[in-house]
């Protein structure tokens, strides 16, 4: 028996219907406040724990990493002297100028914006990391311009500015968990401060959104929270008064397979940080509210 156009009509909706509420259901529970902190904090968890783990970490030969470490030595030693060194600061500074007008007006206001008509880079979002990237790019491109001066010259050749940054691993490694600190605990910090601000689910903390929000709790709160535990962490990372290996003692091994899948957990929680942020009316003005 064939089923009438109402029957077909009915079953469409139906299945429409019910696939629509699975999906508000998934999106419920997918940007409920408890699913984001887990995820926010655990990304900090992680990057810790594969700073602890990664025998890069105590490394002592010199450190050295594409485009990244020539921007270092550029710009923080192999100094010549002299006129040099006036020069080599001249070109890193008009390399910075240059990489933050690059980064705003061309390649994100017309490339992303007006070109590719990215939404994620719509009016002002995104700016600053297009603009960090861009400085980072033409930090590379104008010591490489310097390198051209040294070469020109004769007898250079300890002055070049190369990938190898003169500093071992090991500081290297302290530097980036520092920044990796910064990074993700402000992020992880921020979802706090919007979630406790939220209003889709009005039944979750609610005694800890009303302190959160009286008065200027939540300013005080911020910057305490964040100057008192940074300067612990970076006090710890740069004494190493807490040894990873004593407190470990074989409990949680890792070899590079463990720890390649661990990097790839960071990464795939960095980007659900990104996915359950999207179609919140509170990321956008979090932050507004916040600075003014």
């Amino acid at each position: 028996m064939v089923p009438s156009l109402d029957t077909v009509g009915t079953r469409g909706t139906f299945k429409a219907v019910q696939s629509m509420e699975i999906g508000a259901h998934f999106r419920y529970y997918f940007q409920h406040p408890w699913s984001r902190l887990v995820v926010a904090y655990l990304v900090t968890f992680f990057n810790f724990l594969i700073f602890a783990e990664d025998p890069v970490s105590h490394s002592q030969t010199e450190a050295h990493m594409i485009v990244v470490g020539n921007c270092f030595s550029f710009v923080v030693n192999k100094y010549p002297g002299g006129g040099w060194n006036v020069l080599k600061v001249l070109l890193w500074l008009l390399a910075i100028v240059t990489g933050l007008f690059a980064g705003k007006f061309v390649f994100h206001r017309r490339l992303f914006g007006r070109f590719l008509r990215l939404k994620m880079f719509r009016e002002d979002h995104g700016s600053w990391m297009t603009m960090f990237f861009s400085t980072i790019l033409f930090l590379f491109i104008f010591s490489h311009i310097y390198n051209l001066f040294l070469l020109m010259t004769g007898g250079m050749g300890p002055h070049l500015v190369t990938e190898y940054m003169g500093i071992r691993n090991e500081s290297f490694m302290k530097i980036a968990a520092v920044g990796t600190w910064m990074g993700d605990f402000v992020t992880a910090w921020m979802v706090t401060d919007m979630m406790l601000q939220d209003q889709h689910y009005p039944d979750w903390g609610k005694a800890a959104r009303r302190f959160w929000k009286r008065g200027n709790n939540r300013i005080v709160l911020f910057w305490t929270v964040l100057i008192s535990l940074t300067s612990v962490v970076v006090l710890v990372i740069s004494t190493d008064w807490i040894s990873w290996d004593n407190l470990n003692r074989g409990f949680l091994p890792s070899d590079e397979v463990s720890r390649a899948f661990l990097a790839s957990f960071i990464l795939v929680f960095d980007l659900l940080i990104v996915m359950q942020a999207s179609g919140s009316t509170t990321a956008s003005s979090s932050w507004f509210l916040f600075w003014t």
